[in-house]
């Protein structure tokens, strides 16, 4: 006698089934998902952990939490930028444990926000730019992360690390002013062949 096998379920949004399967604790489902953040949310843990194995252990805490919340996720088609939530919010954690935040003395702001030239931009590969803000003081870095490429505001990143407003204004204008400083050796192919040697 021939057996029958039931016929697949169809549903045409391959996050939808990650999603099912991640609520019903399938593991090929997580792993899948697990899979699929990683490329994009690596990179991000690196920003603000400095290296590789403090990125992987901000990420796997990032996934367990998603993990344990996936049944709280609303289906509205941005499983990423959920995701991503959840990553930044675990890259916090990290940082306010390694790094212990202080309010820097206001009255020294300058009245000018610090610019960088944009040809320094172009001179520089988005690699490199990532590694002069690696070397940035940490919490100077982790500031200017949030700001510049999360697009927090200097309020919730006051909200978020424990600092005034004034103090995320500093954190990020420093950055630029050491950016500019670092720069310099992109801008000048004589000083950059140099420090090639």
């Amino acid at each position: 006698m021939n057996q029958v096998l039931p016929k697949p379920k169809l549903l045409t949004d391959p996050h939808e089934i990650i999603i099912r399967g991640c609520r019903e604790n399938d593991l090929q489902s997580q792993e899948q998902l697990y899979r699929l953040c990683y490329p994009d949310m690596i990179k991000i843990c690196c920003r603000y952990a400095g290296d590789l194995d403090g990125a992987g252990i901000i990420y796997n805490n990032a996934m367990l939490k998603a993990m344990k919340s996936i049944q709280t996720y609303q289906h509205d088609g941005r499983l990423t930028a959920w995701i991503k939530t959840i990553v930044i919010n675990c890259c916090l954690d990290f940082v306010k444990k390694q790094n212990k935040f202080r309010n820097k003395v206001q009255d020294a702001l300058p009245d000018e926000t610090v610019s960088i030239p944009e040809e320094a931009f172009s001179a520089v590969s988005v690699k490199e730019i990532q590694q002069l803000i690696q070397q940035l003081p940490k919490a100077t870095a982790t500031v200017f992360n949030l700001y510049i490429y999360e697009g927090f505001t200097h309020r919730q990143i006051g909200e978020a690390l424990g600092i005034s407003e004034g103090t995320s204004k500093w954190h990020v204008n420093e950055g630029r002013r050491l950016l500019k400083t670092k720069l310099t050796h992109f801008l000048n192919p004589a000083v950059k062949a140099n420090a090639d040697r």
